[in-house]
Order: structure tokens, then sequence, then C-alpha cells
């Protein structure tokens, strides 16, 4: 004579079967969310395209200036000796002038050398203002000139990034997207331990690049050098498998406790 299939134990293996679903599920999502993450960290981007025309104008460091500390020693250095520097380049489109759109490196003595003009001289010439100089000059010799200037600023992106190394971009560039131009956080990156170094000086400690990050601040604006690093700082050693160990035994909880709940 056959048992009835509608016993305890009959009823307990739906419901334990259930758990098991939901436990390989969770699993599976792991490797599938670093997938996408591996994926997304593999976007290239053009050399000018994150750029957003927000600099740190006069006005803004003349008020910084009258202030005490490091922000307002930057502005005054700014605000006196300008933010062009020798081996800095500048990126020149001029409508019609072929010769004159390419990129031109700043020479010994803060001076922009361009086709058959006169040297420019950028001492005290800040990144806001730069372009609005170059037309000013262009126009003693050429009428009504359109010009593009885009003032471009070498910045290591070192750390927890998919392909660090040095990166030119254009200094109204966001902090954030420099990130996105090495590749993107990595899967072991924590953003919140990002800091900027000056060679072995730390420049702007985390809590600094947080802020800036959050409020949208450009390279200019935070006042990043040539040379500076953003280094990404990395997540305690074994968190991934640690939280991976935690979702695998609580959904073997949920299981026992599936089947206790059954078995009663």
């Amino acid at each position: 004579m056959r048992r009835s299939a509608t016993g305890p134990c009959a009823r307990r293996r739906p419901l334990v079967a259930v758990a098991a679903v939901l436990a390989l599920a969770f699993i599976g999502v792991v490797p599938a969310l670093h997938a996408q993450q591996s994926a997304d960290s593999g976007r290239v981007y053009q050399p000018d395209a994150l750029s957003t025309g927000a600099f740190a104008s006069r006005t803004s460091l003349e008020e910084a200036a009258r202030g005490t500390g490091p922000a307002a020693d930057a502005a005054r250095e700014r605000l006196a000796n300008g933010d062009f520097q020798v081996g800095d380049r500048l990126a020149l489109l001029v409508q019609g002038e072929p010769t004159l759109s390419d990129t031109f490196t700043v020479r010994e003595g803060q001076l922009l050398r361009l086709p058959n003009i006169t040297d420019l001289r950028l001492h005290g010439v800040l990144h806001s203002e730069i372009q609005d100089d170059v037309t000013r000059e262009l126009g003693k010799y050429i009428k009504n000139p359109v010009v593009r200037a885009t003032p471009l600023v070498r910045v290591a992106v070192l750390g927890q990034v998919g392909r660090p190394g040095y990166y030119s971009a254009p200094a109204d560039e966001l902090v954030s997207d420099m990130l996105m131009r090495a590749g993107g956080p990595t899967t072991n990156s924590d953003l919140n331990k990002t800091v900027v170094r000056r060679g072995t000086e730390l420049v702007y400690p985390a809590k600094t690049i947080q802020t800036a990050m959050a409020q949208g601040q450009t390279i200019d604006q935070l006042n990043l050098r040539p040379g500076d690093q953003i280094v990404v700082g990395e997540k305690p050693p074994g968190g991934n498998t640690l939280r991976i160990i935690g979702i695998v035994a609580g959904l073997a909880g949920i299981a026992v406790s599936i089947a206790l709940i059954a078995r009663h």
C-alpha cells in the first residue's frame, strides 16, 4: 500500500527547495555584480568630453585670499603668479586658422609661443582668463577671431582604479570624472579613502576630496597642479569574501528556519 504524498516530509520538500533556490540566486548575484562593475570600468572617454566650463574666477580667489590657512595661501599664490607653469599645455582651436589650432606648451618664463605672432606672457593669468587673453592677443593679427582655449592639466590617478596612470585633462573637468578616465573604481576601491598627494606631501585628505566630489568641483576649483596624484583608497582585505560568506550563512539560516517551521 502506497503512503500518501501529503505527509510532513512531503510538505517540507517544497519549502527547503525554495530556500535552496534563493541561496543559489543570491550567490549568483555576486559574480554578476562584479562582472557589471568590470564592464563599466572599461568605459573610454574622449579627451575633451568631460569639461564643464567651471573655473575658479579671480573674484572667488580674491575672496579666498582674504582668509587664513592653506586655501588662502594657495589663492594668493595663484593671484600672484597665475595658473600656468612651464610644461603646461594649452589646446587651441581658432576658427579658420589651422596653424593656430593645435596643442601648445608653456615655455620657460611662462611664455606661450604661437606660430607667426609674438609670444604670449602668461605670468599672472588664470585658467578662467586664458580664452579672453588669447582672443584679445590674436585680435591684433586676425579680425574678430573665434577662439576656444582649453588649459590641460596632467594628473595621476592611482590606487584602486581600472587603468592607473597619468592623464591630461581639461582644467574644468570634474574631479570625480578623473576616476572614469582611469577606468573607474575597482571592486576593491573605497572612494571615501581617496586623497591627493603632491610628491610625498598629502595635499588634500579624504574628507576634502569627498566634499569636492559631492559638490561637483573641477580640477581647477580644487587647485590641482600638474603632477598631483589622486590616490583611490582600498577596502580592508577580505571584505568581499566576508560579505559573501555572510550572505550564504544568512540564507542557510533561513533554510534551517523554514525546515524547523515545516517540521512543526
